[in-house]
């Protein structure tokens, strides 16, 4: 059986060298590697690990199909941080380069949460749970808040 098993996201950057930096200044990611490059000194493939998450990561290489949100315009993937504190995390995130997109604010469905664009395109939730919900309750709120907005739309 092998030792990994779920899922890691595996994020293309233009700068890698400088993505690990900003992953750990931002967020507290440390890097435990293998960091392997190529000829040419491109990071090609390291992890960084954050309490029991894992991303890996590597230098776009377009010749092998690797682009990174940068180079396509856009992701449609969004990361979601899960933390303690999520207004200290945005702000750690900001002040170590990142743009908030949508601020920190309580959410209908239980969480604390907003969203920062990384500075090589990629895309984080960072929420914070406030509430303890059950499916149902969640189910509620979430017909209650679209109902509401479609109300203010009319």
């Amino acid at each position: 059986m092998a030792d990994r098993q779920g899922i890691t996201p595996y994020l293309t950057v233009n700068r890698a060298d400088e993505a690990i930096t900003f992953y750990e200044a931002a967020f507290g990611f440390v890097e435990t590697g293998p960091r392997l490059e190529d000829n040419q000194g491109n990071i090609i493939h390291t992890e960084l690990k954050l309490d029991e998450s894992s991303i890996m990561l590597a230098e776009e290489m377009p010749k092998f199909g690797n682009k990174g949100p940068k180079s396509l315009r856009g992701t449609s993937v969004r990361i979601n941080l899960q933390v303690e504190d999520a207004h200290g995390i945005a702000s750690r995130a900001q002040t170590a380069g990142a743009k908030l997109e949508a601020p920190i604010t309580d959410q209908f469905y239980g969480h604390r949460s907003g969203r920062l664009i990384d500075p090589f395109g990629h895309v984080w939730i960072i929420s914070q749970e406030i509430e303890k919900l059950t499916n149902e309750e969640i189910k509620r709120r979430t017909d209650d808040y679209f109902s509401e907005q479609e109300k203010t739309e009319s």
